[in-house]
């Protein structure tokens, strides 16, 4: 695809991550769809001279509910060379074989996506989903949506094409970051393809590179430089909780800290635990406890310790009172245990720590990572850059912080969706050329 070729729809808009990545290789956008006000106003803010719709079931319904005459939806659908949707996963119908393949998606909102790729047949699909879209639990939801772009005459793979940009080289569209997604790529040959079920990426990813290359302090800006820098410290009950687990591993002569959780309310000899409890958590309980055993003489003063809100551990918030050690890799022994050159996450199941690396996922606003060097939270406009938006994509729009992080966890990756769709490009226009096909590679 050369600059300004083609033309697409961006459905389920959010604040328009494949707007941008799309338009990076000289796509324009004929319409979006969004029905979020809070993304509306970023979206708009963007990309103000692009036709924005609220809803897609007003485009693909009657007034009644009833699906629209493709011929419609042809007319209200502007003309457009890619279709890309980042929807809603809604389970399919398991009603049985004496539904059609269309029958099977009614109720969802993959079926007006894919009322509006009947009525359009855009040469291109790109559909993007969470990782569980193609697990066990969800076949019959996969499985529908290969069997429905199959049966317009779309080539698509069965097999799950997952990608994160933190797998990815920079040069390849990578970012510190996981966000393990799924891709569906489909297009729409003009010729009989022969096509070989492989996901569709046309060339070898990042060969060579590891997720431990990256660093996260590379895409921070210096703390002089942040307006409202005390709003992103953290408060002092988290900043105790940091210097308590701080001063546990620290401490802790053994170097080996028990398996990935640790859970302070089971430093005894003999805790009590409830007859009924799931033996999973049994199993941890266990662990926690052989911990203690192994290392009491200096567990036992650290229990006793007051920290800077004058609290014990025990004393503390349920989550507070919980560890996850992901960071054996980076900091394998006592001597190098150092929370302040980690990056970490206060989640329901305790404070989890991880080399400064690569972040975890950008999710709800009450899990936004902490970089431990700088003892403050990522702001929006970090996390913007980790997912390969503009800088000033939410000071433009005036975007409270709290809606700027749930946006962010709910975005696509600019960066991988302009590799997935590069190769998508790649792959079409080869079969249009009816050029030997190149072998295509799986990138998980």
């Amino acid at each position: 695809m050369g600059k300004h070729e083609f033309t697409f729809v961006d459905l389920f808009a959010g604040i328009g991550g494949f707007h941008h990545a799309l338009s990076a290789e000289g796509g324009d956008c004929v319409l979006a769809i969004e029905n979020n006000l809070e993304c509306q106003n970023v979206y708009r803010t963007s990309f103000s001279e692009t036709r924005l719709e609220g809803d897609i079931r007003s485009i693909t319904r009657n007034s009644d509910g009833t699906d629209r005459a493709h011929d419609l939806v042809d007319s209200i659908v502007p003309d457009h060379d890619v279709l890309c949707a980042g929807f809603p996963c809604q389970p399919f119908s398991k009603s049985g074989a004496q539904l059609g393949v269309r029958d099977k998606t009614r109720g969802t909102l993959f079926h007006d996506v894919m009322s509006i790729v009947i009525a359009k047949k855009p040469t291109f699909v790109i559909l993007e989903n969470v990782r569980n879209l193609s697990g066990k639990r969800h076949i019959d939801t996969w499985n529908g949506i290969i069997d429905s772009l199959r049966s317009e005459g779309y080539m698509v793979s069965d097999i799950p094409l997952v990608l994160s940009p933190h797998r990815l080289s920079l040069k390849d569209g990578g970012a510190p970051q996981i966000r393990d997604r799924v891709y569906i790529l489909a297009f729409r040959p003009d010729h009989p393809y022969d096509f070989d079920n492989e996901p569709l990426m046309s060339r070898e990813l990042s060969k060579g590179w590891s997720p431990d290359n990256w660093r996260i302090e590379d895409y921070l800006d210096d703390d002089c430089d942040i307006e409202n820098l005390d709003e992103y410290k953290l408060t002092d009950k988290r900043t105790a909780c940091v210097e308590a687990w701080q001063a546990f591993v620290q401490q802790v002569e053994d170097d080996h800290i028990s398996g990935q959780n640790t859970w302070s309310d089971y430093f005894y000899k003999n805790p009590k635990i409830p007859s009924d409890t799931p033996k999973w958590k049994k199993q941890m309980i266990q662990l926690s406890v052989d911990y203690y055993a192994k290392n009491k003489s200096s567990i036992d003063p650290w229990l006793k310790t007051k920290w800077s809100n004058g609290l014990t551990i025990r004393q503390f918030d349920p989550s507070y009172r919980k560890f996850e050690w992901h960071a054996v890799k980076a900091q394998p022994t006592r001597a190098e245990r150092d929370l302040t050159k980690l990056v970490f996450q206060f989640r329901p199941s305790g404070l989890r720590v991880k080399p400064a690396t690569y972040l975890p996922a950008l999710v709800v606003a009450t899990q936004v990572p902490v970089i431990g060097s700088r003892m403050r939270k990522i702001t929006p406009r970090e996390a913007a850059r980790l997912q390969g938006l503009p800088d000033n994509i939410f000071a433009k729009a005036k975007t409270s912080d709290h809606c700027a992080y749930k946006q962010l966890g709910n975005a696509v990756n600019v960066g991988v969706v302009r590799t997935a769709a590069k190769a998508l490009f790649e792959e079409g226009q080869a079969s249009w050329l009816n050029e030997t096909k190149t072998q295509l590679r799986r990138v998980v």
